[in-house]
């Protein structure tokens, strides 16, 4: 792979840029570069990971990183095509050190929110031919309402580099915020053909203040669910009453339904019929229509506009950039080349957010160990005398139902009077067992829930026996975002705790899988402010962050691979994704 050694040398610079409507905008970009040694103000700069989340000086990132030592700004490793080291090279070549960076606090306007339609892209040092490995320059500069260039940075972008038929993506290496409204997206190039790009707008950067009393767990108080009691009295007339609950206590008289062991607040207000008590609580659901008017309330004209611009296409091009193959009947890609170099993947840990994978023909290959593609035969095989136990919200329950389908396993609800099977349930085939059951209160769901259907994961793992039998799948996000940052936390350790209890007790052999987040749609544009991409990358951060020594267990990448994947943004991924995240957990349970 002597093509992953090209060094890019500068050139002229092409701009194609798509600006209203189907107008063709053409440019000559005259970036400003200053030699090396007069970057000072390199260590002020910022860079952030592709998912504008925390972010760290650039010096303490490049001192992580480039262990190459390379001046020129990377060294290859020709079998892995891996060249994720920066150096000051590159971030002088590419960084306008005339566009000073706005210290002050924007006005409150329509006028200075990031618009999608006037933010200019450019393909910084485009070739006519390039080659499997190169680096791919990407630089979108922020334009505001007026088409005025931004002061400021913090904007969430997603840009990718895709290919239509077959369908390849791929997020950029390194997305930086250089703080003055101009970004750099770096990307490598994993598979040959024709590729293209796409920029979206995930959030302006106005949209981050809206968001932040989420993360502070200053709209929890607006998180209000429906109690429904109920019960029958002596001549069989059925008593019903469906009052308030929130995880915080209620004006008196309340019923306490907290379980302190395993951090599970949760309070509704006492039924006012007096053959109602405590006792009689047996459903649960959100009361979405008093959220949203809550949360609508929030909103003047200018933060309507905000969230409007949410999910908007900056840039799609057409046929940009040719990467040369080697033979005309087939399409190369990176992890094809490496084949059997790299190992097969096993458990590790939550990685870092960062590009770790990209898709081509529909599957998702990491970059640093190769999956199995598992047949239904397969599957058997490697589940024969284990029980899958899954525990999570419905983006975990996908895993059950692709499964379950798959394997033609006829699902059974646990609490049929109730027709619980969405909290609740089981199939065997064969000598496999799967079962989901839902993580507990609270949940976002409309549907009315039975109480009887509803256990906390943590109590539930207290009761496993564990052992090379038993497998543990569980995902937490998606029902806590609107809760706060704090609340999620304790919940998240309530539940390692648990897990460290049950492997401290039990023969060695549990496996213990997990999976974090995934992009989504917002079907109604004021739950952004309670379930953002941008709010749910945060409690990505901290997921990982409490797991991170947790070396033994496996975790699936769902951000990185629904970021990338071939349809539209959606909280419920398609099968297709799925499957890909079923490959991976096959992999660690049979491969490793």
């Amino acid at each position: 792979m002597k093509e992953c050694l090209r060094l890019a040398t500068p050139v002229l610079i092409f701009l194609i840029i798509l600006c209203i409507g189907f107008q063709t905008r053409e440019e000559t970009d005259t970036f400003n570069i200053e030699p090396p040694h007069k970057v000072v103000s390199y260590d002020q700069l910022r860079i952030v990971s592709n998912y504008h989340g925390k972010s760290a000086t650039v010096n303490g990132i490049y001192n992580h990183i480039n262990t190459t030592g390379d001046v020129n700004g990377y060294v290859d490793n020709i079998t892995r095509c891996d060249y994720n080291s920066l150096d000051r090279f590159w971030f002088s070549k590419f960084y306008n050190s005339n566009k000073e960076v706005d210290q002050n606090v924007p006005v409150y306007s329509v006028d200075n929110i990031t618009h999608a339609n006037f933010t200019r892209v450019t393909v910084l040092d485009k070739k006519n031919v390039y080659h499997l490995c190169d680096r791919v320059f990407v630089k979108i500069e922020a334009m505001d309402s007026l088409n005025r260039s931004k002061s400021y940075g913090g904007d969430m972008f997603r840009v990718k580099l895709f290919s239509g038929k077959p369908y390849a993506a791929v997020n950029a290496d390194h997305l930086i915020d250089f703080q003055n409204g101009t970004y750099l997206a770096i990307f490598r190039i994993l598979w040959e053909g024709e590729i293209d790009l796409q920029v979206l707008l995930v959030h302006p950067a106005e949209a981050i203040p809206l968001f932040l009393p989420t993360i502070k767990g200053g709209r929890s108080v607006k998180a209000l669910y429906k109690g429904g009691f109920e019960t029958k009295d002596d001549t069989g007339k059925m008593h019903q009453e469906v009052t308030t609950c929130t995880i915080y206590e209620r004006e008196k008289p309340f019923c306490n339904f907290s379980d302190n062991q395993i951090y599970a607040p949760w309070f509704c207000s006492s039924p006012k019929d007096n053959l109602l008590n405590c006792s009689h609580w047996k459903t649960h659901a959100t009361d979405k229509a008093a959220i949203q008017k809550l949360l609508q309330a929030e909103l003047d004209q200018t933060a309507e506009e905000i969230l409007k611009r949410s999910k908007s296409l900056v840039y799609r091009s057409k046929g940009l950039i040719t990467v040369q193959q080697r033979d005309n009947s087939t399409t190369a890609h990176y992890a094809e080349i490496a084949g059997s170099m790299l190992p097969y993947c096993k458990p590790e840990g939550p990685p870092p957010i960062k590009t770790n994978g990209y898709f081509f023909q529909n599957i998702w290959y990491p970059l640093n160990c190769r999956i199995k593609h598992f047949s239904k035969e397969d599957i058997l095989e490697c589940l024969n005398g284990k029980t899958v136990r899954i525990f999570g919200d419905s983006t975990s329950r996908q895993v059950y139902e692709v499964l379950q389908k798959f394997l033609k396993c006829k699902s059974i609800p646990l609490d049929p009077p109730r027709n619980s099977s969405r909290l609740d349930c089981r199939c065997r085939i064969n000598n496999v067992t799967l079962h989901f059951q839902f993580h507990g209160l609270p949940t976002k769901g409309s549907n009315v829930s039975p109480i009887s259907g509803i256990h906390y994961a943590a109590n539930d793992i207290d009761r496993l026996e564990g052992g090379p039998g038993t497998i543990i799948f569980l995902s937490y996000w998606a029902h806590f975002t609107m809760t706060g940052m704090d609340f999620y936390k304790k919940r998240l350790e309530s539940v390692r705790d648990a897990l460290d209890r049950l492997l401290a007790r039990s023969p060695p052999g549990t496996k213990i899988y997990m999976k974090g987040a995934n992009t989504r749609n917002y079907s109604v544009k004021t739950y952004q402010l309670i379930s953002s991409d941008w709010i749910a990358l945060q409690f990505e951060f901290v997921l990982r962050e409490l797991y991170k020594d947790y070396k033994e267990f496996g975790f699936i990448d769902t951000w990185d691979i629904t970021q990338v994947q071939p349809f539209p943004d959606n909280v419920h991924p398609k099968a297709p994704i799925i499957s890909n995240y079923i490959d991976r957990l096959m992999t660690y349970t049979c491969e490793t």
